[in-house]
């Protein structure tokens, strides 16, 4: 099963910024990396009058979309799925990191940034802080600019193997 580390912070803290480094990281570690990112405001995938949009409104509960190199796959529920329902789902992996889901259990690692967020508040789950200012914290605490440094730190405390 693949490991997971939920990325957590406040609007416009630098939490897709991260992920995107930390992918790129990973891979290049030789680690198969997935990302998922929590909207509970609701997203629009899909362009209006598009064939898969028109098959969405007229209730199919999947709607699977494939080109030559990449395959999208929309499921429509009655209910906000659970991160442990699509965790379920992403296979093949051996590390996935999550945007969002701050109130779900396990590994997080929060993003802090002077005049926005100034002090980390996730509880007992916080293993790291990646900041772009000086934090005296519990957890070990990461610049912005130490991503492999960061990487290192989640391979060791997730016990990551490939």
């Amino acid at each position: 099963m693949a490991k997971h580390v939920f990325i957590a912070g406040y609007a416009n803290t630098g939490k897709t910024s991260l992920i995107k480094k930390l992918i790129k990281v990973f891979k290049e570690k030789g680690f198969r990396v997935a990302a998922v990112k929590h909207a509970p405001d609701g997203y629009d995938l899909d362009v209006e009058n598009s064939d898969t949009w028109q098959f969405c409104q007229t209730g199919a509960g999947r709607v699977v979309i494939v080109g030559p190199r990449s395959l999208t796959m929309h499921h429509l529920y009655d209910q906000e799925p659970t991160f442990n329902e699509v965790y379920e789902m992403v296979e093949g992996v051996d590390l996935i990191l999550v945007e969002g889901y701050k109130s779900e259990q396990g590994p997080k690692v929060e993003v802090v940034r002077k005049g926005i967020d100034e002090r980390p508040e996730l509880g007992d789950e916080l293993i790291a802080v990646v900041s772009d200012d000086h934090l005296q914290e519990r957890v070990p605490c990461f610049s912005t600019e130490s991503v492999e440094q960061l990487a290192e730190f989640l391979i060791d405390k997730l016990s990551l193997r490939k």
